[in-house]
């Protein structure tokens, strides 16, 4: 396993410029300056306003590390999740692992999309901003799982047949303690599978934004960013209201290559 540091360094270069440009004096992306609407980049708002006279480069900033922090914390859940449903079910009985399975199965088979829409519009409208992001992130925590604790299985599986597996079987080691010895050798498999979560996280945020079941308002989001761009008026009046759309591509294209190459 190794990382591209190239890659890795621009990642957390974007990473910092965004905590910099929310953390600095004044900036706000909430605060609606209603005498500059869509306005143009300027020395106050460096790369314009949206509808309600919001600086978007501070919202789209906010979105960015809103999204990131979510879809790492989701990605962590859903891998310690994985990884527990998949060493016990390569350790226990084998009825076991055959149930564990089989349930991964059915959650693979369901509309992933269809049942993350189904559960955010359960949602009441009432919801604060802040609970609607933490439920949106964990709801994709709870239903990401499935594929990485089969992979995780398998891996197991490898690890259970391995000669110095059967040895420490041999010389009556519990089946408790084997656990713990396969957990620290499960790492180089389970690093991947939660770099991959990243990024499928945070395009799965941005659809549901999207389609309005994201993070509520006022909070930033991609998903409800990208709504301006159904707006053809809007797309006439500034060209900014490309950015979040540019910096959602490039953000998942660094994504996809630190995990490509871990």
């Amino acid at each position: 396993m190794r990382i591209n540091l190239p890659i890795a360094c621009l990642l957390i270069g974007l990473v910092l410029a965004a905590a910099l440009i929310v953390a600095l004096p004044g900036a706000s992306y909430s605060h609606q300056d209603r005498e500059s609407t869509l306005a143009v980049a300027s020395k106050q708002h460096l790369a314009g306003t949206d509808s309600l006279g919001r600086d978007r480069l501070v919202r789209v900033s906010a979105a960015l590390l809103l999204s990131l922090a979510g879809a790492v914390i989701a990605s962590a859940v859903t891998t310690a999740a994985a990884a527990a449903v998949g060493t016990l079910a390569a350790f226990g009985p084998a009825t076991l692992g055959w149930a564990a399975m089989l349930v991964c199965d059915v959650f693979l088979a369901l509309p992933w999309l269809f049942l993350l829409m189904m559960v955010r519009s359960a949602l009441p409208l009432t919801t604060s901003p802040a609970s609607s992001a933490a439920i949106t992130f964990l709801v994709l925590a709870a239903l990401g799982w499935p594929a990485c604790a089969r992979a995780v299985y398998r891996g197991a599986l490898r690890l259970k047949s391995a000669e110095w597996m059967l040895y420490a079987r041999a010389t009556g080691l519990r089946r408790t303690q084997m656990v713990r010895s396969v957990v620290p050798n499960l790492i180089p498999l389970l690093l991947p599978q939660f770099l991959i979560c990243v990024p499928a996280f945070v395009i799965a945020e941005a659809n549901l934004g999207a389609l309005g079941l994201g993070v509520g308002e006022p909070l930033p989001s991609w998903g409800g960013m990208l709504l301006e761009l159904d707006n053809s008026a809007m797309l006439m009046q500034t060209r900014w209201v490309y950015l979040p759309i540019a910096l959602l591509v490039a953000v998942l294209l660094l994504l996809e290559a630190v995990a490509v190459e871990a």
